[in-house]
């Protein structure tokens, strides 16, 4: 099998890098505005959480992003696990 040898970006660190950090919004200003419990965003920012569908509509609503890019990054973050797994 062709493994990729960098983990692709997970999705919690667009979030902070890309949008969280940029914008100065805490960690709790960003739940509120997501609508989940901080316990879920850290999970997320901290790669133990994958975005669901509903978490991404969520996120295309706050940050104006289209949901299909946090589909996409997770989806690229589960399959280089995949890939490890199976070596």
């Amino acid at each position: 099998m062709n493994v990729m040898h960098r983990e692709p970006t997970h999705p919690g660190v667009f979030l902070e890098e890309d949008y969280l950090n940029p914008l100065g919004l805490t960690h709790e200003e960003a739940a509120r505005l997501l609508g989940i419990d901080i316990s879920m965003l850290d999970a997320l920012l901290h790669k133990e959480l994958s975005v669901s569908q509903e978490l991404a509509m969520r996120l295309e609503r706050v940050f104006k992003t289209e949901w299909e890019f946090w589909m996409n990054a997770q989806r690229a973050h589960d399959g280089w696990k995949d890939e490890i797994k199976t070596q």
